[in-house]
C-alpha cells in the first residue's frame, strides 16, 4: 500500500500546470439614413414619428437602467449611517444611544437627505441633554437584551449559512464578552474582543473572520430595530482593519512538496481505524481546485462523462449564497479518479461531516 502511495505522489502533480474578446453588448446599430422631406409636400395627419418623438422614446427607454445616485460618505458623521437600496435612492439612517440618570434612551430615524438626517440628530441629542427625551418602558426592556441573544437570534433566523460561519457564531455566544447589553458595546469592547481572540492563538487572518462575522451579525441586528449602535460597529471594524489587528488572508506562494505529500499521505495510512478515502479525496481536490464542501456535494447525476464536465452546487460566492450551481470542467485526472470511486450512494464522495485531518489536507 505504502508503494502505491509512493508511486501516485510522486506523479501526482506531474501534468499540473501554473479570449475572450470583450466586444460591448451595448453598442448601438449603425443608424440608417433618412431623406428629408421637402417644405412644399403637406404632410398627413397620420405621419411617422419624429425625429423629437424617437429621441424621447429612446430617453424613456434608457431610463430604468440609469445608475442610482451614490450616498454621500457619513464616516465623519457620528451616528448617521448611509444605505443604498437596490434601484432606490439612498436613505440616511440614524440611530442614537445614549445613556442618562433615569437610563438608556434611544431614537432612530431614516431620511432622504443628509441634511435632514444631520438637523434631526443636533436637534434629538440637544433634548436628551436637556433631559426633554426620556426612556421609555419598552426601550428599558430592549436595553436588557445581550449581544449573544442578539447573536442566536441571527444564527436562528436569518439567511442559511455554511457549517463554520455557524461554529463561528457558536463559539461567540458563549465567549464571556457576549454576556453583556447590546446598547452598551463600544470601540473598546471590540478592541478587547479582538485581543481576546488573537490571545487563544489564533492566527490574526482567522481572528479577522470571527470578526467580521460578529459585525455582520450586529449590523442585521440593528437593521431589524435592536437596540445596537450601528455607528459604533463600522467604526470600530474601520479602525481594527487601519490599525492592523487584523489583517487579511495572505496569498498561497507554492504548492505542496511531493515530499511533504508523502508524510501526510503515510500518516494517514498508518491510521488502521481510518475508512474514509482521504488520500481519494485529497488527489481530487488538487486536479479539480474544488473546495472540501463542493467534493462533497457532486452527484452522480450531475456528471458528463463524455462532456468531461460536473454540476458544482452551491458553489461559494461572496455574495450569492444560495443557487450558485455552476457547470464546471473536470481535468482528465480528476474524471478518472472520479470513475474509480465505487457507487454506493447518490454523491460521488458520501461524506458529511469529515474529521479534521481531512479539513487540513485539503
Amino acid at each position: 500500500m505504502s508503494q502505491s502511495t509512493q508511486y501516485s505522489s510522486a506523479n501526482l502533480l506531474e501534468r499540473i500546470s501554473h479570449n475572450r474578446s470583450a466586444g460591448s453588448p451595448f453598442t448601438p446599430p449603425p443608424s440608417s439614413s433618412h431623406g428629408r422631406t421637402t417644405n412644399n409636400v403637406k404632410r398627413s395627419k397620420s405621419r411617422k414619428p419624429t425625429k423629437h418623438t424617437i429621441t424621447k422614446s429612446k430617453k424613456e427607454v434608457l431610463e430604468p437602467i440609469a445608475k442610482s445616485p451614490k450616498p454621500a460618505n457619513c464616516s465623519s458623521e457620528p451616528f448617521i449611517s448611509a444605505r443604498s437600496p437596490k434601484g432606490g435612492s439612498p436613505r440616511y439612517c440614524v440611530q442614537i444611544r445614549r445613556k442618562t440618570e433615569q437610563g438608556p434612551v434611544s431614537a432612530s430615524k431614516t431620511f432622504s437627505t443628509l441634511n435632514e438626517a444631520q438637523k434631526w440628530r443636533d436637534d434629538t441629542l440637544a433634548k436628551i441633554q436637556l433631559g426633554v427625551l426620556v426612556p421609555t418602558q419598552k426601550e428599558e426592556e430592549a436595553s436588557q437584551v445581550l449581544v449573544c441573544e442578539l447573536l442566536q437570534k441571527k444564527r436562528d433566523q436569518g439567511r442559511s449559512m455554511e457549517r463554520s460561519a455557524k461554529r463561528t457564531l457558536d463559539l461567540l455566544i458563549k465567549h464571556e464578552r457576549c454576556q453583556v447589553p447590546a446598547h452598551s458595546i463600544d470601540i473598546k469592547w471590540f478592541r478587547a474582543m479582538a485581543d481576546d481572540l488573537l490571545g487563544t492563538g489564533i492566527l490574526p487572518q482567522t481572528a479577522a473572520s470571527y470578526m467580521a462575522i460578529l459585525a455582520s451579525s450586529l449590523k442585521w441586528a440593528a437593521k431589524r430595530e435592536a437596540d445596537v449602535p450601528y455607528d459604533v460597529i463600522v467604526r470600530a471594524m474601520t479602525i481594527l482593519w487601519e490599525d492592523e489587528i487584523l489583517v487579511r488572508s495572505e496569498e498561497r506562494e507554492r504548492r505542496p512538496s511531493l515530499e511533504e505529500l508523502d508524510k501526510i499521505f503515510n500518516a494517514v495510512l498508518a491510521n488502521k481505524r481510518q475508512k474514509i478515502p482521504v488520500i481519494t479525496i485529497s488527489v481530487f481536490a488538487i486536479y479539480s481546485c474544488r473546495r472540501l464542501s463542493e467534493i462533497c456535494r457532486l452527484r452522480w447525476s450531475d456528471l458528463n462523462i463524455s462532456e468531461s464536465t460536473i454540476l458544482v452546487r452551491q458553489m461559494k460566492h461572496p455574495r450569492k449564497k444560495k443557487r450558485n450551481n455552476v457547470i464546471v470542467k473536470l481535468p482528465p485526472e480528476a474524471l478518472k479518479i472520479i470513475q474509480s470511486v465505487p457507487k454506493t450512494s447518490e454523491f460521488i464522495f458520501p461524506y458529511n461531516e469529515l474529521p479534521p485531518e481531512i479539513r487540513t489536507v485539503t
